[in-house]
């Protein structure tokens, strides 16, 4: 089978035909990457010199093309990722009440909407745990970093795991206050 991806640097001269989609949009790099493979034709890969993908090279009949579906499909593929992130949002939310119902409720609202915060890296946001960690484990960093001295300690140069370590008993004490109830990590 014919290699269907080359790396090629930003210098390399685009090829007859070609356009290039910079990477950041999920839905373009997916389908334009797609839709050239099935017409069994190459996808340029563009990386700087220290291998970051800056985007790819494609046919500019296959990127106009998906342009094209993306804006056709924007509205509905914005609704769709509202209600998946609605749900998302909802389900931590009856997981939390679940296993912490002694929670106050301001710190029920920040646990919600900092851990679980679109784009932020944190674990809410993962797709890779289920929601009864992801909510225990956003609970405890409220925990750590609202109601104990942890991110002081960062600043006066501990060392994270052993700030953490210090912390660890105001952890346990608060999760027990909140009601903590077993889950299923």
């Amino acid at each position: 089978m014919p290699r269907r991806e080359f790396i090629v640097e930003p210098s390399t001269a685009m090829p007859k035909g070609y356009a290039f989609l910079k990477k950041g949009i999920k839905y373009k790099t997916l389908h334009c990457r797609r839709l050239t493979h099935e017409a069994g034709k190459p996808v340029y890969v563009v990386e700087d010199k220290k291998k970051k993908v800056l985007g790819i090279r494609v046919p500019k009949s296959i990127l106009f093309h998906v342009q094209s579906l993306a804006n056709e499909t924007l509205p509905a593929r914005r609704l769709a990722t509202e209600q998946r992130d609605a749900a998302l949002i909802r389900a931590a939310a009856t997981e939390l009440d679940r296993r912490f119902p002694l929670i106050p409720k301001d710190d029920r609202e920040a646990v919600l909407k900092h851990g679980f915060r679109k784009y932020s890296g944190r674990v809410g946001r993962t797709g890779q745990i289920p929601i009864p960690r992801k909510v225990l484990y956003a609970v405890i960093a409220h925990i750590r970093h609202k109601h104990t001295r942890y991110d002081e300690m960062l600043n006066e140069g501990m060392d994270r795991d052993a700030a953490r370590k210090a912390i660890q008993g105001k952890v346990q004490a608060m999760l027990r206050k909140w009601g903590a109830t077993e889950g299923e990590d």
